[in-house]
């Protein structure tokens, strides 16, 4: 199964999220939000099967809580999240969690099934594909292609595509396109939509509709995109428009953003100040206090770091201490279920924080500065994410911490005015220090190795930035090193990309960890 990917800048940093896990816990609180209007948000029972990765690993990242959640009409920032399951009890919801094995289905596939309060039934079928992006493909049995970014109308009519089109022809004047017609067990399965936002009076009106067997208003999940544009395809065309337009990269993907989702460019710019700023805070918070993780194998380690910092002994210098220290404290709060930036994913969102602003800080580099090069990181993001994977499930950590430390690496080359061979210089040179990074959490939470991992790649990414300034030669073009990421991760066994089945994950000390936290529950 092929997923149609169609990454926006606040895909790459963001979104604003509670933790631990951007793909397992922001992706699927997106999916129980898509799902909980099929019913109205109002469940009387929810059953949620997961596949893949997921089976393994849904309890450690709180994916079933996240599900719940967003059935239940609570958001990816809401802190309500992490109760969601005592909230079902209290409203009177039955809640069951399983597994389930499916053939030639995406890793992180999640089935939901709802029953509302006059015994209706909905079924959707789903993917988290990575850093909070979500795939919907099936609702009842048919086809929908919905990824949580366009409201949309959806269902079956027993008219075929002619019939149909004059049966509606009152809605159709609205602009609404038909993007989806299928025949579906004798009936036609169609999807409307028209990049806009679609109010309930036209799904009244279809409602009404006498050749309408069903129809569910789905309204977008994510920040709405009016246009259905594409990002460029290739670090070398972003470039080679940049230089057309005589630009910074920066600009133009602030220009892409506001295109496509009708905004202004003032206004994308300040979406962006909010995750700097929420980044900034999750460093702080990190540093307030040892935050107690979900699997509280560890905690405080941010806070020795800072103690060690002070103390003037680092073998590192300040500004790397303050980099390791900082990575360690966003991370600690991501794994307390604190709010983090996923920078591309929550599994490595101290990378970015703690690469960027540190050395920001450290060089006196203004606020305005940083965000503007924060744009040039989210458009290399997005074509990693598009020719690639963010996702540790698909391509390993080297896709979360590699592709966070090949961001970070632009972001800080671009802070120092530096060209448009320097900037893709680093980021092929942070890729060839990380390719082949496995994803093998321990008991599955988002902590060893994954936080110390956001050290390294966030270190990574200076030590590349800084031979980028000096002119050190990558060789290889930063697009071969990302097909090189793709490759080795479609190569890579599965039991090394977040299954719990090989590596740090598998050692005795993980089980006994493992078995510690998780009782007989464990693998």
């Amino acid at each position: 199964m092929t997923y149609s990917n169609n990454f926006d800048v606040f895909d790459i940093i963001g979104p604003i999220m509670i933790g631990p896990s951007s793909s397992h816990t922001a992706g699927a609180v997106r999916i129980g939000l898509i799902a909980g209007q099929l019913c109205g948000f109002d469940p009387k029972e929810i059953t949620v099967l997961f596949h893949g990765s997921l089976a393994s690993t849904y309890s450690f990242h709180k994916t079933d809580v996240a599900v719940v959640a967003g059935v239940m009409g609570i958001g990816v920032d809401d802190e309500r999240i992490r109760k969601s399951i005592e909230i079902a009890e209290d409203r009177g919801i039955e809640v069951r969690i399983d597994k389930v094995e499916l053939q030639n289905a995406h890793p992180s596939t999640i089935i939901i099934e709802l029953v509302d309060n006059k015994g209706n039934k909905q079924v959707m079928r789903s993917a988290t594909i990575g850093g909070g992006n979500i795939y919907i493909e099936e609702v009842n049995g048919y086809r929908v292609d919905i990824d949580g970014k366009q409201d949309c109308l959806i269902g079956l009519t027993i008219a075929g595509r002619s019939e149909f089109e004059k049966s509606v022809a009152d809605v159709l004047d609205e602009k609404l396109n038909i993007t989806s017609f299928m025949v579906k067990d004798g009936c036609f399965a169609f999807k409307l939509e028209n990049g806009k936002a679609i109010d309930t009076s036209t799904l009244e009106k279809i409602k009404n509709n006498t050749r309408i067997k069903e129809v569910f208003l789905l309204k977008a999940v994510m920040p709405l995109s009016t246009q259905g544009k594409h990002f460029y395809k290739t670090c070398k065309e972003l470039v080679e428009k940049s230089k057309e337009n005589n630009c910074r990269i920066s600009d133009i993907v602030i220009s892409f953003d506001a295109e496509k989702s009708g905004r202004t460019e003032e206004q994308v710019f300040e979406q962006m100040r909010e995750a700097y700023l929420t980044m900034k805070e999750s460093i702080q918070k990190g540093l307030e206090k040892e935050n107690e993780l979900l699997g509280n194998i560890f905690k405080g380690n941010a806070a020795k770091m800072d103690r060690f910092v002070k103390s003037e002994r680092s073998i590192c210098g300040t500004t790397l201490s303050k980099v390791i220290r900082n990575a360690l404290a966003v991370m600690e709060v991501n794994g307390s279920m604190g709010k983090v930036v996923a920078c591309p994913t929550a599994g490595s969102a101290g990378t970015v924080p703690a690469a960027v602003i540190t050395v920001a800080e450290t060089n006196g580099i203004p606020e305005d500065k940083v965000i503007q090069s924060l744009f040039t990181g989210a458009g290399i993001g997005i074509i990693i994410a598009e020719n690639a994977s963010i996702s540790g499930a698909v391509c390993g950590c080297q896709g979360e911490c590699g592709s966070a430390s090949a961001i970070a690496a632009a972001v800080i080359v671009d802070m120092f005015d530096g060209d448009y061979d320097q900037i893709l210089s680093a980021v092929s040179l942070a890729f060839g220090n990380i390719l082949g990074m496995v994803c093998d959490p321990v008991a599955g939470m988002v902590e060893i190795p994954c936080i110390q991992r956001n050290t390294i790649a966030a270190v990574n990414a200076i030590i590349c930035a800084e031979m980028a300034l000096a002119g050190v030669d990558s060789v290889i073009p930063a697009d071969e090193m990302i097909g090189a990421l793709d490759e080795v991760g479609r190569l890579m066994d599965s039991s090394l990309k977040d299954t719990l089945g090989a590596g740090i994950s598998n050692t005795p000390t993980a089980r006994k960890i493992e078995k510690k936290i998780f009782g007989s529950n464990s693998k």
